[in-house]
C-alpha cells in the first residue's frame, strides 16, 4: 500500500514521527512526519486524544567481515531475531552454510557497501582481517545512514585510522558516533566473549532511545506490497506486566493468515478473533488483573488497550 511504501522509505532516512487518534469520532486517523514536516495523513482530534511515536525499524546488523568473531555474533544476534548481512570477498568466510540465516554478500567491501542494498539505517561492525580493510570500511560507513558504528582495534590502530580519515576530509563529529574499541568492557577474550560485549553495547544503544517504537520491517514490507484488505491491531496502552510494550502490531488478513504480535497468549488468540469481526476503527481494553487472567487464562497482571485498524 501506498501508505506503508512512504513509511518504509522515510524510515531509511531517520525516525518518523507518527500522530494516531485513539479517541473520539475519527479514532484510528493518522498523520506521519518526518523532521516535523507532514508526509501524509491527517490527524484532526476533534477533541480526541492523540497518540505520538516516534518510529524506527528493528534492529539491522550489518557485519563487515567473516572471521571467527563474525561467526559467534551472527551466530547470537540470530538468537535475538536481527536481521543480519555479512559482507566479506571470501566466498569460503561469506556463505549460507557458514552464516545461516543471514544474507551474505560476497563482493569486495567498497562495491558491498556502494551497491544497492535495501538497509534502513543498520547498526554496522567492523571486523575485518587487516587495518586497511577496516579503514576503508568505514570511511564508507560514515557516508551511509545508520544507528551505530563500531569497529574492533587497538587503541594505536584506531588512533592511526582516525587520523587518516581526518586527512581524507572525515570531521571529528563524525568519527566521535564511532564506537572504538568496540564493545562494553568486560573484560572480553574469546572470540564469543568479544561478540557478546559487542552485542551488550548494540542492546544499550537500541534500549537507552526511550519512547521508540520498533517496527517490525518484515510486517511492514507485507503491509506495503499487499493487495489484501487487513486489520492492523496495535498496543496503544500497557499497564502493570502484560506481555508487550506500546508499538507492538500484528495484520490480520482477509485471507485469514496473520503476521506480527501484539503479546501472545490468550490476549492475542482474542484480538485475532476481534480483528476478524471489527467492521470499524476502534479501540478495545483487555484486562489482565487477576480475575480477569484466569477467565482468559493468563498468568500475568496488568492491562492493555489495543487500537483495531481497517486498512
Amino acid at each position: 500500500m501506498k501508505y506503508h511504501n512512504l513509511l518504509l522509505n522515510a524510515l531509511k532516512n531517520g525516525d518518523v514521527t507518527r500522530k494516531t487518534v485513539i479517541s473520539g469520532p475519527h479514532v484510528g486517523d493518522e498523520a506521519l512526519y518526518s523532521n516535523a514536516a507532514l508526509l501524509c495523513g491527517s490527524c484532526d482530534a476533534a477533541g480526541g486524544e492523540v497518540l505520538e511515536e516516534r518510529l524506527q525499524t528493528d534492529v539491522e546488523l550489518v557485519v563487515c567481515g567473516g572471521g571467527h568473531i563474525a561467526l559467534e555474533l551472527v551466530a547470537f544476534a540470530s538468537r535475538l531475531g536481527y536481521r543480519i548481512t555479512v559482507i566479506d570477498e571470501r566466498e569460503q568466510y561469506c556463505n549460507n552454510t557458514r552464516f545461516c540465516g543471514a544474507q551474505c554478500v560476497c563482493a569486495p567491501f567498497d562495491q558491498a557497501l556502494d551497491g544497492e542494498h535495501g538497509w534502513i539505517r543498520p547498526y554496522f561492525v567492523i571486523a575485518t582481517r587487516g587495518h586497511s580493510y577496516d579503514q576503508l570500511c568505514l570511511q564508507k560507513i560514515l557516508d551511509l545512514n545508520h544507528r551505530y558504528i563500531g569497529m574492533i582495534g587497538s587503541k594505536s590502530k584506531v588512533a592511526a585510522t582516525f587520523e587518516n580519515l581526518r586527512n581524507l576530509g572525515f570531521s571529528q563529529a563524525q568519527l566521535d558516533q564511532v564506537h572504538s574499541p568496540i564493545g562494553l568492557d568486560i573484560g572480553a577474550v574469546t572470540a564469543g566473549e568479544i561478540a557478546v560485549s559487542i552485542l551488550a553495547q548494540i542492546i544499550q544503544t537500541v534500549r537507552t532511545e526511550k519512547h521508540v517504537v520498533q517496527l517490525d520491517r518484515n510486517l511492514l514490507e507485507r503491509l506495503a506490497r499487499t493487495e489484501q484488505k487487513f486489520c492492523l491491531v496495535r498496543v496503544i496502552e500497557k499497564r502493570g506486566s502484560a506481555p508487550c510494550d506500546v508499538g507492538f502490531q500484528m495484520a490480520v488478513f482477509e485471507d485469514g493468515t496473520v503476521e506480527g504480535t501484539v503479546g501472545g497468549g490468550s490476549v492475542e488468540a482474542k484480538a485475532i478473533e476481534d480483528a476478524r469481526q471489527t467492521t470499524s476503527n476502534q479501540v478495545r481494553a483487555y484486562d489482565l488483573s487477576n480475575a480477569k487472567a484466569s477467565e482468559l487464562g493468563m498468568i500475568c497482571g496488568g492491562n492493555v488497550r489495543l487500537l483495531f485498524q481497517l486498512w
